[in-house]
């Protein structure tokens, strides 16, 4: 109930920061050749996104009524319309967290758009929590790092990330199983 009160007024906030701080408050930013993380994309940024930024792939982390409410927004059926592979982790906003092996699925999505020569852009609504905890287990895997390694770089590529509680609890259990799995891989 709360994140859908406080849904227009949120992304009216990320709006205007990017409106006021472009530079400082960018709707979205490239993490590396295969990772855009972002706020939620729409329909005006679809040609940029798939021809610039050669996105193949998208990782959605908001919930199906955000989309909805929000005028002109991309959705499933657009980017698959595109072309586009879509892969969906909805995650409420301020609080949520994901299982992990819905965070597994969206780090092996990414690890297969990848494959193809493609960039997976990642969002939520304001591209901060719910996408930014993706991101992290995404870097954590395809680089090797520990939490706090992945964050720092993410961060360093996009300031207005943040990491609350319930994200710190999932990337760093992501953490433990990427461990658990590469600790009985070698003992084979």
């Amino acid at each position: 109930m709360l994140t859908s009160l406080v849904f227009y007024p949120s992304l009216g906030y990320n709006l205007f920061r990017n409106y006021v701080q472009g530079s400082r408050w960018a709707w979205y930013n490239r993490v590396d050749d295969t990772l855009i993380l972002g706020a939620m994309p729409f329909q005006s940024m679809k040609n940029e996104l798939i021809g610039k930024e050669n996105v193949g792939g998208v990782v959605c982390c908001t919930e199906e009524f955000e989309l909805k409410a929000a005028l002109n927004a991309m959705r499933e059926e657009d980017w698959r319309k595109e072309g586009v592979e879509f892969f969906a982790v909805p995650m409420k906003d301020f609080t949520g967290s994901a299982p992990r092996a819905e965070i597994d699925g969206a780090v092996q999505f990414i690890e297969s758009v990848a494959a193809k020569g493609k960039t997976v852009y990642v969002h939520c609504k304001a591209g901060r929590t719910r996408s930014a905890t993706v991101a992290t287990c995404y870097l954590m895997k395809s680089r090797n790092w520990m939490s706090n390694v992945a964050w720092e770089f993410l961060k360093d590529k996009r300031h207005q990330v943040l990491l609350r509680n319930a994200h710190w609890r999932t990337v760093n259990e992501y953490r433990r199983f990427l461990d658990s799995n590469s600790s009985s891989t070698s003992s084979k």
